[in-house]
């Protein structure tokens, strides 16, 4: 007679880390093992210092690091979801100065990321 297979339970927590993050701006690094993706935000301030009104800007980052396949399957998805985004949206139109190519910038072969 064959034994009857245990149930197993496995307890899952959820923890959902920080609030969203609203970002302007990205860096995308790479080396060999991994890809570096540096979301950033700037924020401009006008700080009252020592009786004189002061703009500053702020900028905060959140650093994604992904292995090199995870970093294709997320190509991957983000490319599904705005095709599904633009099929009923609408095409999505970039601003003049983002549409233009850029001559990329040559970097090392690996290349360095001091976070």
């Amino acid at each position: 007679m064959a034994e009857k297979a245990e149930k197993k339970r496995v307890d899952v927590k959820i923890d959902h880390g920080d609030q969203a993050f609203f970002t302007d701006n990205v860096t995308v690094l790479h080396s060999p093992s991994k890809f570096i993706i540096d979301f950033s935000q700037t924020v401009p301030r006008v700080d009252n210092i020592d009786g004189k009104m002061r703009q500053t800007f702020t900028i905060k980052h959140n650093t994604v690091i992904l292995d090199p396949p995870f970093a294709k399957m997320l190509l991957d998805i983000l490319k599904k979801n705005l095709n599904a985004f633009e099929k009923k949206f609408g095409s999505i139109k970039l601003p003049k100065k983002m549409a233009q190519k850029k001559k990329p910038i040559e970097t090392e072969s690996t290349t360095r990321y001091i976070g």
